[in-house]
């Protein structure tokens, strides 16, 4: 009978049975090429887009499709990178339940720190331009739902993992978001008069949606990996 090769040399089953793409030389790079376009195609780094091209272009469409085709395009490539990377594993071996809370926590404070930057930008700009009443109702509607979010966030991982370590990184996230946005309505508090409440609401909405296409794109990824289908080369049987 002929023997087949391995694709990739896996650790000894005996020993080493469930494997991650980390513990791979081969699976290791597309693992953490996937890990950095994760971050980019994040719900942080979307409004931290948004921010940005709105202050550089004062208009109210272009930050949405900016931000849009970077959360698009950066999660299309994230998950073909995760594909490749878990392709060298066979699915009944895949340890796809591993922790990594060192890189959890990293993603967390680098998307904290973006977004932080870009609201401080936002902030900023409001303070030194006249702003109608509608632009900083949609962006308070905005920053609020994402506040209410990463709170949420923060809870669960909590509950889910029975773990405060886990909590940590949404909680970074929630800090610096609460943070800004609280120093950002000293700034401009008082200026504009009452807010409208639909503009509000349509800002928080519009967040929402994002996150929420963001999560279950997510969760179908995990499952796509978690059930053994893969994309990019296909690892061979392993023998």
């Amino acid at each position: 009978m002929k023997q087949i090769n391995e694709r990739v040399q896996l650790p000894d089953a005996t020993t080493h049975f469930l494997v991650h793409p980390l513990d791979l030389e081969s699976a290791r790079r597309p693992f953490l090429w996937s890990w950095v376009l994760g971050i980019i195609g994040s719900p942080q780094v979307f409004a931290a887009v948004a921010a940005l091209t709105w202050v550089l272009s004062n208009n109210f469409v272009v930050p949405f499709i900016s931000a849009g085709a970077t959360l698009l395009f950066a999660n299309l490539a994230s998950a073909w990178f995760r594909r490749e990377a878990w392709s060298n594993i066979p699915g009944k071996r895949r340890d796809t339940d591993r922790q990594l809370k060192g890189l959890s926590l990293l993603a967390a404070v680098l998307q904290a720190l973006a977004l932080a930057a870009a609201v401080m930008m936002l902030i900023l700009w409001f303070a030194n331009h006249a702003v109608s009443p509608e632009v900083v109702a949609f962006a308070t509607g905005t920053v609020t739902a994402l506040t209410l979010v990463m709170a949420i966030d923060v809870v669960v991982t909590a509950v889910r993992t029975r773990s405060g370590t886990a909590a940590m990184a949404p909680a970074v996230n929630l800090l610096a978001v609460a943070a800004v946005s609280w120093w950002g309505f000293l700034i401009i508090a008082g200026r504009t008069g009452p807010l409208n409440v639909s503009t509000f609401i349509a800002g928080a909405v519009v967040l929402l949606v994002v996150w929420g296409l963001w999560l279950a794109w997510s969760l179908w990824q995990r499952r796509r990996i978690g059930g053994g289908g893969a994309g990019g080369s296909k690892a061979a049987p392993a023998v």
